[in-house]
């Protein structure tokens, strides 16, 4: 019994050079229209320099945060620098912008309630001794 001409199994004879193309899968031979890979022309979707260097926050902002928490217990002596130190850092950030806003407006908001509230209680001594003053003329 004759089978014909038998090159070897399935597909192509040996001498054909195996599997395909001799360039790998497909005939674009690599990365190109066809292939798998980036894109032609360059270009990397992904930024192609990497994640941008973060920026700091801004030391004028962490001092008006520290100045504004401390003030609120150290009879606003604090608050006033904090004020300053807010104001500044807010313009550096808008200048320079560096990280840190949250921390100045913060500042600046703690800041001015310890001097209102340490304006308060100064008021409030005055007003009590101005009471107990009358009160002790008045016997």
């Amino acid at each position: 019994m004759s089978y014909g001409d038998q090159s070897g199994g399935y597909g192509k004879s040996p001498g054909s050079g195996g599997y395909g193309s001799p360039g790998g899968y497909g005939s674009s031979g690599g990365y190109g229209p066809g292939g798998y890979g980036p894109p032609g022309g360059g270009y990397d979707p992904y930024g192609g320099y990497g994640a941008p260097p973060p920026r700091g926050n801004n030391g004028m902002a962490i001092a008006a945060l520290i100045m504004g928490i401390a003030g609120l217990f150290i009879c606003g002596l604090t608050s006033i620098v904090g004020v300053v130190l807010g104001h500044i850092s807010l313009g550096q950030i808008k200048r320079t912008g560096e990280e840190g806003r949250g921390m100045a407006i913060a500042g600046l908001v703690l800041s001015y309630f310890g001097i209102l509230c340490w304006l308060a209680v100064l008021a409030w001594l005055v007003a009590v001794g101005a009471i107990v003053g009358s009160a002790s003329l008045g016997v």
